[in-house]
């Protein structure tokens, strides 16, 4: 599940920082929580299980499916523009996510995350996620606020926009839910896409033939 502030880069009157995504990510998060999953997230919580880099989620789920242990976890990621972007991808990129996102599929894992504009990720993550919600904030008389620091106490309406509905399908308490993550919490996180070796093989190979060349010179 994505919930983002903006499908693409439309011209809109609302903000996007400070719209009630994290909190939306909180609240479907604490759902799973109640439901007895394990919550990894990589911001703080009052109920996440591990507080742990993106990085850090894939290498230990490898590793529990390397040793056929069974999972109930759910990912929490905040903030995934930083991590996989669409600006610059490239056939590893895409690698990635496709192998990533397998993995979830047979670990039966769900990740939930977060970003600006959907289409600042990756469009391979952007296909595999197959649900899509847009948050709308609210004052407590119902306008909405489109002033991301505005320090009074707000409702979230929670749109689907994959699958599309015509009307929002639920409405949270910011102040509630905001009381169980750090809103103001910097994020730092990092992923490593593995890159190809072949072109310093490449670069080897050229090498060893410019050296071929010149021992056959003198010969």
């Amino acid at each position: 599940m994505a919930i983002v502030g903006l499908i693409d880069d439309e011209i809109t009157n609302r903000c996007i920082r400070g719209n009630g995504k994290t909190c939306t990510l909180t609240y479907y998060l604490y759902r799973y929580f109640k439901q007895n999953k394990k919550i990894w997230t990589n911001y703080e919580t009052t109920f996440s299980d591990e507080v742990i880099g993106f990085q850090e989620m894939i290498n230990r789920l490898k590793e529990k499916q390397r040793l056929n242990q069974k999972v109930n976890i759910i990912l929490g990621v905040t903030e995934m523009q930083e991590l996989i972007n669409s600006i610059g991808s490239n056939k590893y990129q895409t690698m990635f996510v496709d192998s990533f996102a397998n993995q979830m599929r047979k670990l039966n894992t769900d990740c939930l995350y977060d970003t600006q504009v959907l289409k600042s990720i990756q469009i391979k993550l952007r296909r595999h996620t197959e649900n899509i919600r847009i948050p709308t904030k609210l004052h407590l008389d119902g306008s909405e606020c489109n002033f991301d620091r505005c320090q009074r106490q707000h409702l979230i309406d929670i749109n689907s926009f994959k699958p599309w509905r015509d009307y929002p399908i639920r409405r949270i308490k910011a102040y509630e839910v905001g009381k169980l993550y750090n809103s103001m919490e910097v994020i730092i996180d990092t992923l490593e896409i593995p890159i190809e070796e072949k072109t310093t093989k490449k670069k080897e190979e050229v090498i060893n033939e410019k050296q071929e060349v010149v021992c056959d010179y003198f010969l």
